[in-house]
């Protein structure tokens, strides 16, 4: 039945287990009678809680497809109330691995950490067969209000606050249960303890623990329920788990799981009392919410947004399919920019439903929109159904291809300095005055681009520089630089425009503008400076081998909001990993990509290590490292020369080697040795034995590597004396690439004397190389 006055609920609480959905209605406020509701069946109660009017719904009669009811359950509260807009759902069956920090006599809140769900759905049995966390779906973040309560709860004032109301409200539940169980309520309600966290819900629960303990280990679950694994992701529930059982301890007692349950349906009813009736005004009905359609996944399909022409301060957007294989694609524009806080205060229209919104992206499509014309766009916050683990990793490998199809990309970076109106002004006049061939003639650092600069500078008058060079600087700080995506976001770009809030800014004179200014830009603001489409890319970075490794290493220090996309992120680029070795799929936690990259760049395909780094962050920090410790490794395998040679070609920088590395390698002939050293990091030391090796089987190896400043051979003098014996050429290099001065005579002298000690065939040799020196000739001791 419906309500008449359904429109003032605005809070459900959903609670399927049958004990729960009474403790529950025994707590609520002026209760009405109970009633079941239309398609599901569960059962409802209205009430009050605090001053809110609350729907109770739950009651479920099987338990075994108890995910399916709460499906049911909830389509049939959002049509009958169309107004909630925060909802709490009570977890079933929930078990905690042993790293978990909840325990029993604990329940457990699923709160969002940083950018992570609070719940994730997940396939128990691909899990199983996998070894693995098989995700499939993120939950949304509850709204801020509800997470700002929660957060409040766990400092000393709220733990006090909530000990209180838990106290009083378990009296009122003693009528019910009976004075038998008053005992039970006073030893344990003290040692019922709030942990906040990431819940993993699946239809069925894992049968084996030692993979539930290792799944909850790795992707920091803490812990596994059943009842939220068929909800709508984009439906902003708060899973609220009582602890019934752990994988390292039995079960507690009925009346005490029972009181730990009763806690946990109290802590909902807690947070839903602190909510201020103003919250409500701002905060979208669960009704209103957009959900996003099946993509096609068997093609290379994706969506496109149509931004709505207009003026209104509402944003209206419609999504529709289109396939990167059509050879009639409609014209498009891919955006480029910073996705910013989590934080998302805005809402557009997008289908006629409601959508959150970042502040940066508002600001960006607000910019975008046209007055008299709609326009096409491709924005991945929008465009990918971000909650679907699945359709995240397909849209991600085509990501590449979706911004080289792109007409134009659009590098949003919002607001600027307060000179960015003298700097826009300042680009303008620069462009307008450079020759028309400047850009497709002069390299990136051609000494006339700082003279044009120059005249623009006197120009504007004497205390122009300054403000010029820290508005460049503010540029170049932008948030936008510090992004791991933007990396293949500029580089497959056929044509690219800078937006910012006061307008436009040309996308080759940005390239240059550091250069031309005299301010010096970061290693990772020039490597994106450096591939903006124009005739200056193909002298840069990206026409050289740029291998997985490789991007992994220089850009370490980008930032990505998933951690994941760390490596994600680098692969469109990567020249290496065509025949899709590593494809992204985030249904892996983060250790379990880690584990994929190491066995890719170790060739082996189950790689089995000790663990070398917490995160892939770490990871990306100690490279050269693991690539040194990793052909140790392969060496000590005799491998062949074509699997060595496939394995060096993965890496990227390679820390230090050692002697006994380089003579191994040698083993496997010159083109590995090749490879290792010019992967191998500075300085490149040999001994004078090594350098002798290389000198009898690989001379053009080692007359190559004396023309490397960053090159040296221990004990040298010993090395030039006993070379005189196979290459006697080769020698007027070695003292050439010795600086003039004491040292080079001094190592002159060294050699003569150690030739002299090897005996007269070689100081005839050494002499005959070499002028003597002028204290050597006659008379002279």
């Amino acid at each position: 039945m419906d309500k008449p006055h359904s429109n003032n609920y605005h809070i459900a609480i959903v609670a399927p287990l049958p004990e729960d959905y009474e403790t529950a209605r025994a707590l609520l406020d002026e209760p009405e009678p109970e009633y079941l509701l239309n398609y599901s069946g569960a059962a409802c109660s209205l009430g009050k809680v605090g001053p809110h009017n609350v729907v109770l719904i739950g009651k479920a009669e099987n338990m075994t497809n108890v995910s399916v009811f709460v499906r049911d359950a909830v389509d049939g509260l959002l049509q009958a109330f169309p107004s909630i807009r925060a909802g709490f759902l009570i977890g079933v069956d929930t078990t905690t691995p042993s790293s978990s920090i909840a325990k029993s006599c604990h329940f457990a809140v699923g709160m969002p950490q940083g950018f992570q769900s609070g719940l994730v759905q997940f396939d128990a049995d691909k899990s199983s067969h996998l070894g693995r966390m098989a995700a499939t779906f993120e939950m949304s973040h509850p709204p801020s209000f509800v997470k700002g309560i929660v957060e409040a709860s766990m400092c000393n004032t709220g733990q006090q606050q909530w000990q209180k109301y838990l106290e009083d409200q378990l009296c009122m539940v003693e009528v019910a249960h009976g004075s038998s169980f008053q005992q039970h309520i006073h030893d344990w309600g003290r040692e019922i303890k709030v942990c906040c966290g990431k819940i993993a819900s699946s239809a069925r629960l894992l049968s084996d623990h030692i993979l539930t303990d290792k799944i909850g280990s790795e992707s920091k679950i803490i812990c596994f329920e059943r009842a939220a694994a068929n909800i709508l992701p984009r439906l902003p529930f708060l899973t609220i788990c009582s602890i019934a059982r752990t994988t390292i301890s039995s079960r507690p007692v009925k009346s005490i799981r029972h009181c730990i349950r009763m806690a946990a349906v109290i802590y909902a009813m807690f947070v839903v009392q602190k909510i201020s009736t103003i919250h409500f005004n701002n905060q979208l009905t669960f009704s209103s919410l957009f959900q996003y359609s099946q993509l096609d996944l068997g093609r290379p399909g994706f969506r496109l947004m149509r931004l709505e022409a207009g003026q209104t301060s509402q944003l209206e957007c419609h999504l529709f399919q289109a396939y990167l294989s059509d050879r009639d694609i409609i014209p498009y524009e891919a955006l480029s920019y910073v996705w910013g806080a989590q934080y998302t205060p805005y809402s557009i229209k997008l289908d006629g439903k409601l959508i959150s919104i970042t502040t940066s992206l508002q600001a960006a499509l607000y910019q975008l929109r046209q007055s008299n014309e709609d326009r096409i766009l491709w924005v991945d916050a929008l465009c990918i159904d971000q909650k679907n683990m699945i359709e995240r990793g397909h849209q991600v490998g085509l990501m590449g291809e979706i911004y080289k199809k792109a007409e134009n990309v659009v590098i949003w970076l919002g607001d600027l300095s307060a000179d960015a109106v003298l700097l826009k002004s300042a680009i303008s006049k620069f462009t307008r005055q450079l020759p028309s061939k400047a850009f497709k003639e002069w390299s990136r650092i051609d000494s006339r681009f700082q003279g044009q600069w120059r005249q623009i500078e006197d120009s504007l008058g004497v205390f122009s520089h300054e403000k010029l060079v820290n508005s460049v600087q503010s540029l170049m700080g932008n948030p936008w630089f510090t992004r791991v995506w933007i990396l293949q976001e500029v580089a497959n770009a056929r044509s690219i425009t800078v937006r910012f809030s006061l307008g436009r800014l040309d996308h080759k004179a940005f390239a240059v503008i550091p250069f031309a200014v005299g301010v010096k830009a970061s290693e990772q603001c020039q490597a994106v400076l450096d591939i903006m489409p124009g005739p200056l890319k193909g002298s840069s970075w990206w026409n050289k081998n740029r291998n997985l490794c490789q991007l992994l290493w220089r850009f370490r220090g980008c930032q990505a909001t998933d951690p994941r996309d760390r490596i994600y992120a680098l692969l469109g680029m990567a020249s290496d990993t065509e025949a899709n070795a590593i494809q992204a799929d985030y249904s892996k936690g983060e250790p379990a990509v880690m584990r994929e990259f190491l066995g890719y760049l170790s060739g082996e395909e189950c790689l089995t290590y000790a663990p070398i780094a917490s995160n892939i962050q770490e990871l990306q920090s100690e490279l050269p490292v693991i690539s040194k410790n990793l052909l140790r490794k392969k060496l000590e395998g005799a491998p062949t020369i074509d699997s060595l040679k496939q394995f060096l070609s993965r890496q990227g920088s390679v820390s230090m080697i050692d002697d006994v590395d380089i003579l191994r390698t040698i083993e496997h002939g010159s083109g590995c040795i090749t490879i290792l050293l010019d992967k191998t990091e500075s300085p490149i030391q040999f001994s004078s034995d090594t350098a002798l090796k290389f000198l009898k089987n690989f001379p053009d190896i080692l007359k190559d590597l004396l023309k490397r400043p960053d090159f040296t051979i221990n004990s040298m003098p010993r090395f030039v004396a006993e070379a005189i014996e196979y290459d006697t050429e080769i020698l007027g290099q070695v003292l050439e690439s010795w600086p003039d001065g004491e040292q080079h005579q001094q190592l002159k002298d060294d050699a003569m004397i150690q030739a002299i000690q090897r005996g007269l065939p070689y100081c005839k040799a050494f002499l005959n190389q070499f002028q003597l020196p002028s204290r050597y000739r006659k008379g002279k001791p």
